[in-house]
């Protein structure tokens, strides 16, 4: 593997000498030379130049069809024209504004008229802000602090959630415990945190017998995104809403990646409706943004002209280019859209089995809509532990290898496609993934 490995990094690196130096340059005043952390792979990630429909460009004069779109945040590829119109035109009106404008009730109108959960919402400036109201309002109306949310759910980088997220897996075994992902969580936080397996009801309601008295939601993805697009099983997700519902307890949507799975988003995709939804990535057309929302009894905790509102403040909050980007993007993503990323995501999926077959190779895919994941396991995996295995090293041998062929996608193993891919993007895809798994069968 070594001696492989070190081929295809000489590789990455001829092509990308001008990236290697801004990188160097970058690490001076920007601590590790980016700041966005996942954005970072060895030896040195990419400077891109510019970006525009579905094909990034690199300061090396490198092209890559981007199926990483900003992981899942470009439903509809780069600088699309229609919505860097709308942005350009409403910047010269102003970027920010202290009150409300129109913008911002054509978005919050665009959102709730779609999303079957959600009556009224607020507007923030990420998902990771989004999932921190979203669990206030459960712990103001419930007077309890405690979350359950799924081993290998992400949902931002607030205390409460960052746990069990990227833990290490022993023998493709659950672990209970809560296991921060990052230095510096405080250690209170763990008296208010209890991790479930995805796909696993039984262990819900065992953590909500014991523990109901303390617990106010239960938070999950309606298929997980950064644990590998892992599917729901038949009758999870509507057993939880059961759950929620016998144990009185709030059952909060994170739908920052699934909302793409359908006009109204995931929870449409799989007919449960749950009590708050929290959004973002795809409905800021490309630009920073984050909601959450529910009934209008539920989001009422937040009106202002009542007495004792809960207060959501942010400088940019309904930034005004997001709302109008977010507009745009939603009015495109109709159903003739999300039918042509179903048919790209199965064309995907569909021609990697099909390699991964013909290669004899101990993996798998999952796929949700037009997300698609590769596994280093021999099966689809129903939940975060068992989607670890021996081979996990590789993986970032696989990242590098597509990257030098000009595939450009996340190094956890998923492709993201957009709606203005075609045909012949997904047919360069699945060449370059067969030389890639080619590249990788001796190492098996």
């Amino acid at each position: 593997m070594e001696r492989i490995y070190n081929e295809i990094i000489e590789e990455y690196k001829s092509k990308t000498q001008k990236s290697k130096t801004a990188y160097d340059e970058a690490r001076v005043y920007l601590t590790g030379g980016e700041t966005r952390s996942i954005a970072f792979y060895h030896p040195y990630f990419i400077t891109i130049e510019k970006a525009q429909g579905p094909i990034i460009y690199d300061i090396d004069g490198n092209e890559y069809i981007d199926f990483l779109g900003n992981y899942t945040a470009l439903i509809h590829g780069n600088a699309h024209p229609a919505i860097t119109e709308a942005i350009v035109k409403t910047a010269a009106l102003g970027t920010v504004c202290p009150t409300g404008v129109a913008d911002q009730r054509e978005l919050a109108t665009a959102l709730a008229t779609r999303v079957p959960g959600v009556g009224q919402v607020r507007f923030c400036n990420s998902g990771t802000e989004a999932i921190m109201f979203a669990i206030r309002i459960a712990r103001a109306a419930s007077g309890k602090d405690a979350i359950i949310k799924m081993d290998g759910g992400y949902h931002g980088t607030i205390d409460i959630v960052e746990y069990n997220v990227q833990r290490p897996v022993v023998d493709g075994k659950f672990e209970p415990m809560a296991i921060p992902d990052s230095k510096g969580m405080p250690k209170s936080c763990n008296q208010d945190i209890y991790i479930a397996p995805f796909n696993d009801l039984e262990y819900v309601e065992e953590i909500l017998k014991k523990h109901k008295s303390k617990i106010c939601a239960i938070l999950v993805e309606p298929m997980m995104g950064v644990a590998g697009i892992i599917t729901p099983l038949p009758g999870y997700l509507d057993g939880l809403r059961k759950l929620a519902d016998k144990y009185d307890v709030f059952l909060i949507f994170d739908e920052v990646q699934s909302l793409r799975l359908a006009v109204g988003g995931g929870q449409e995709k799989y007919g449960v409706i749950p009590d708050i939804t929290v959004m973002g990535k795809i409905i800021g057309g490309g630009m920073p943004i984050g909601s959450f929302g529910g009934r209008k009894e539920i989001m009422d905790v937040f009106d202002s002209s009542k007495p004792g509102a809960l207060s959501q403040s942010g400088t940019f909050n309904g930034m005004r280019c997001a709302m109008a980007a977010g507009v745009v993007a939603m009015d495109m993503l109709d159903q003739g859209a999300i039918d042509h990323l179903e048919y790209l995501g199965k064309k995907l999926q569909d021609g990697m089995d099909k390699t991964i077959s013909d290669l004899i190779l101990p993996f798998s895919t999952t796929r949700a809509g037009s997300l698609i994941n590769l596994h280093l396991v021999p099966d689809p995996p129903p939940d975060y532990a068992s989607s670890r295995g021996a081979l996990d090293h590789l993986m970032k041998l696989y990242h590098i290898r597509l990257m030098t062929s000009g595939i450009f996608s996340a190094k956890r193993g998923s492709f993201v496609c957009s709606t203005v891919m075609d045909d012949s993007h997904i047919d360069k895809a699945l060449e370059v993934f067969k030389e890639a798994m080619e590249t990788l069968k001796p190492l098996t």
